[in-house]
């Protein structure tokens, strides 16, 4: 789980505006995507900086998408924005990794932060990135911390040319990218909801100190899961609703979509967080059987020699009159009396089903 604010003090003091990046300290290769397409045709191109990219000489009558991976290049993204001319406290949000999400109008273009999840393999946990986009009049701008994302079936429909995607203008292909976002929520919960499942199952049988720390970092990862899915909810709502100029009315009807899977996505967290308190409870009735089922064993067991201590007690007396001490068979009797008390007490004991 990433720590929100672990970079914070990087900005502290600064003047407004102050393009400060607050990610990662590993810097990841400087990656971009162009795309220029309209509904005949569509170019494909990677840079490796910007001035290359600007330089480029862009065609008429086509719509851009721009994807810039590796934003710890502070001075490429700066450069990349004011060949767009976005404002200085727009770059300071996109530098900045721990942004709420949030969408803002700016008159010219639409400023629109998100969380992204993505699988680690390896840990079969969540890693969350920072995704910005900029939606302008023919232009849409994406921003990453890394390379890597979940917008392959997005260039795919690009190239495939099917559908409506080159058909449609920039703000079309915001919510593709803003619906791709979020439908990858399913994903994650899916995988969530496996975990569960397998957790709880062992739950049922056995409870361990391992599960107790699976379970704190299933809540743990949950509880970051909805902190970046609540305020998703207000910024879905105000690009279906609010009049805002560079999105067509015909695509507030697609985002009205977003924003019920939006809705689904949070009641699936609030519910997988009720889950996760039960299973805190089953985890701690597990145990306690768990420990009953010990006490039980060890009290059946003393119990059972507590008849047998008595009768070794009174033979292991030292008076010299005891009329047992010269009996030939008493060795042998004391065993067999042992033996027929131990086994009529595990017969009752199981007669009672208490073994």
């Amino acid at each position: 789980m990433k720590n929100f604010f672990k970079n914070a003090i990087k900005q502290v003091g600064l003047p407004p505006g102050t393009a400060v990046y607050t990610g990662d300290e590993a810097r990841e290769p400087l990656h971009i995507s162009f795309y220029e397409y309209n509904v005949d045709k569509l170019e494909e191109t990677t840079f490796t900086s910007v001035p290359e990219l600007l330089v480029h000489e862009k065609k008429t009558n086509c719509k851009v998408w721009i994807n810039l991976d590796g934003t710890a290049h502070t001075d490429e993204v700066r450069q990349l924005c004011e060949a767009y001319n976005i404002h200085p406290l727009t770059i300071e949000d996109i530098l900045s990794q721990d942004q709420r999400p949030k969408v803002e109008d700016n008159g010219d273009y639409i400023f629109v932060v998100l969380k992204m999840f993505t699988l680690l393999d390896e840990e079969e946990m969540v890693h969350t990135e920072q995704v910005s986009f900029v939606l302008g009049k023919d232009f849409v701008l994406s921003f990453q911390e890394r390379k890597g994302d979940n917008f392959g079936p997005v260039r795919n429909r690009l190239r495939i040319g099917r559908g409506r995607i080159r058909k449609s203008g920039s703000d079309y292909l915001l919510y593709v990218l803003i619906d791709t976002v979020v439908d990858y929520y399913y994903v994650i919960l899916e995988r969530f909801g496996d975990l569960m499942a397998e957790l709880e199952g062992e739950l049922l049988h056995e409870a361990e100190e391992e599960d107790l720390n699976t379970l704190y970092t299933l809540k743990r990862e949950m509880l970051h899961v909805r902190r970046s899915v609540w305020p998703l909810r207000e910024v879905v709502n105000k690009l279906e609703r609010d009049p805002l100029p560079l999105l067509k009315k015909e695509t507030r009807l697609f985002m009205r979509d977003v924003y019920d899977h939006t809705i689904q996505v949070i009641d699936t967290v609030e519910t997988y967080r009720d889950v996760l308190n039960s299973m805190l409870d089953l985890y701690q009735s597990t145990l306690s059987n768990q420990m009953n089922g010990v006490m039980k064993v060890l009290t059946l067991i003393s119990t059972i020699f507590i008849p047998l201590t008595f009768i070794a007690g009174i033979y292991g007396m030292n008076f010299q009159h005891m009329p047992e001490l010269d009996w030939e068979y008493g060795y042998t009797m004391v065993w067999v009396l042992n033996i027929v008390i131990t086994a009529g007490m595990i017969f009752v004991f199981k007669k009672k089903k208490w073994l």
